[in-house]
């Protein structure tokens, strides 16, 4: 696919099928802004998947993207401006808002590192940080407001009515799994499970993701759960691909989604990803709990440990 002539844009069935790649997106884009300088550089560089992200949620065309690029290399001013633009209008998660204000409060407080940079740039970071902190207000109001636990359970159920529909059909089961947990990290799920985390409402989600990814897991391969383990090959089996699909949209998300899961800290959700075992901590026999549990523990290494 020609990522120039195709680039992603919200509305994308990719980010229509996994809405945490925006959030993602955004994290990184305010990550990167202490090298604004060498953004374009930094750009090309990244995988084909942020480059394209980056076209389609920064501008809406060559002529408006032309102009982005050519302000970028001025300075870390114009970075800001696209950072609270973006945030606004792509940031909806209480993780994602968190992260981003997290890195303009290490801005603000890196006085050295921006003395060189104009007034504006620190009027620019008061106006941002002050944007961040009233939506993380308005956040904390909404969670007061509705009843966070019912906002996690539809979470989980929209993303579990998503997997059984066959929106992640194009990836093997233990990457539908990843797909589906990352989904319920970025969303209403792991914000609550990151606000209550140790409490009993937290174990009890826990404990329901990985019963209801066990049995998505078990009828996607065709495998009763009360029949011996299954190999690996089961679990990691990509179905084929139907003539004139491509299927790399997909993968190329997913593999963005895991970029910052090494294959030590999460071997099966690496497995899953690069389609073959990374790891000798993955074992060779595995039934559909063991695959679960364990891509459970490397997304929710923090909440899940009383799965």
């Amino acid at each position: 696919m020609n990522e120039a002539s195709n680039p992603i844009d919200p509305d994308a069935p990719i980010c229509q099928t996994l809405h945490c790649l925006a959030e993602k997106f955004v994290v990184d884009f305010a990550n990167g802004i202490d090298v604004a300088r060498d953004h374009l550089r930094v750009q090309r560089a990244r995988t084909g998947m942020f480059a394209r992200m980056y076209d389609g949620f920064t501008g809406q065309g060559v002529r408006r993207q032309a102009e982005v690029n050519a302000s970028l290399t001025d300075g870390v001013e114009a970075s800001l401006q696209w950072l609270g633009e973006l945030t606004q209008s792509l940031a909806h998660s209480n993780w994602a808002i968190a992260q981003v204000n997290d890195r303009v409060t290490a801005l603000t407080a890196n006085v050295a590192q921006l003395v060189h940079y104009s007034a504006d740039t620190r009027k620019q970071l008061e106006a941002l940080a002050h944007q961040l902190d009233q939506r993380m207000q308005g956040m904390a109001q909404e969670i007061a407001r509705i009843d966070f636990i019912q906002k996690a359970q539809l979470n989980m159920d929209a993303t579990f009515d998503k997997w059984a529909a066959g929106r992640f059909a194009v990836l093997s089961p233990a990457a539908r799994c990843y797909a589906a947990l990352e989904e319920l990290r970025w969303g209403a799920l792991g914000d609550y499970c990151r606000n209550y985390n140790g409490q009993r409402q937290c174990q009890d989600f826990m404990q329901m993701v990985a019963d209801r990814a066990t049995r998505q897991l078990a009828e996607d391969a065709a495998i009763n759960l009360q029949a011996p383990a299954a190999t690996a090959h089961v679990w990691l089996a990509t179905p084929p691909a139907k003539p004139g699909r491509s299927d790399d949209d997909m993968w190329q998300a997913l593999a963005y989604l895991a970029d910052g899961m090494p294959a030590d800290n999460a071997p099966f959700v690496s497995s899953a990803v690069q389609q073959r075992p990374a790891s000798r901590m993955v074992p060779l026999i595995a039934d559909a709990r063991r695959v679960a549990e364990a891509i459970a523990l490397e997304v929710f290494p923090q909440e899940a440990v009383h799965v």
